[in-house]
């Protein structure tokens, strides 16, 4: 690979020096310099390859050399904003954006953190407009969701708000039929209200909601929409009438076989 050039298949980007790619970079980059190093002596060194004393030296030497080249390389790639290591990135613009250092907690490699920290300075700058809101939410929903603003559904009729929720907003999230929410809901609700924290106008409120759908599948072939009603009927009062409530069956105080009621009678004297 070219000397100071962005090779297209690197993966770590991160200032750590180790790892595998590390290795294999500083292996490619010392063999390169070896080889240059062999081609400067004079022609009474005849070795080719590394065995020799001034071969191994030359060895070490290249190595080391490899080592400050890549991360003179690294260094010149900080350069350009938009190649900025994620590390640096955040330590100049991320820690500025995000108030006393709350970052999203979600995981994210050196890459997707870097492409993260990139886009949420632009829609910073965009300013607290509606899109920079929408252009937040889209950083972490892939699905389809809606930006309102209170103060306009009040003007377009909707019931259940009044003035007091006239700087607010809602972010609603559409499930689509048959899915469920990520798994992760909640780290990515929360991750949401701290970018949305961070471009929103200061005297707004806002509050996410989920939306769940269903598919309807209709009967027949048609088309046609089949129906039936069922109904249960139950009372309380349904035993009682499977109860005798008048006494002893057959028996009573006045010697009757079957009771029978008796009114006008003066029963003070039977207490």
């Amino acid at each position: 690979m070219a000397r100071f050039v962005i090779d297209p298949n690197r993966i770590n980007f991160n200032i750590e020096r180790k790892g595998k790619e590390y290795q294999l970079r500083v292996i490619q980059r010392a063999q390169t310099i070896f080889s240059t190093l062999l081609n400067l002596l004079p022609s009474n060194y005849v070795a080719a390859v590394q065995g020799a004393n001034y071969t191994n030296e030359l060895k070490v030497v290249a190595v080391e050399l490899a080592k400050i080249e890549l991360e003179l390389e690294d260094i010149n790639l900080d350069i350009d904003f938009s190649a900025t290591r994620s590390e640096f990135l955040y330590s100049i613009a991320g820690y500025l954006v995000f108030l006393n250092g709350r970052i999203p907690a979600l995981e994210f490699d050196g890459e997707e953190f870097r492409r993260f920290v990139l886009s949420l300075i632009r829609i910073y700058f965009q300013g607290s407009v509606p899109k920079s809101i929408r252009d937040a939410v889209d950083l972490f929903l892939a699905g389809e969701f809606e930006v309102l603003e209170n103060f306009l559904l009040v003007r377009q009729g909707v019931s259940g708000l009044d003035i007091s929720d006239q700087f607010g907003f809602q972010v609603n999230v559409e499930a689509p039929p048959g899915e469920g929410l990520p798994e992760d809901i909640f780290g990515i609700q929360g991750a949401i209200k701290t970018v949305v924290n961070v471009v929103r106008p200061a005297h707004t409120l806002f509050r996410i909601r989920y939306i769940f759908n269903d598919d309807y599948v209709p009967n027949g072939e048609i088309g046609e929409v089949l129906d039936a009603m069922r109904w249960w009927l139950a009372a309380y009062y349904y035993d009682d009438f499977r109860s005798y409530w008048d006494g002893l069956r057959d028996r009573d105080r006045l010697g009757r076989k079957t009771n029978c009621r008796v009114t006008g009678e003066d029963h003070s004297a039977d207490f």
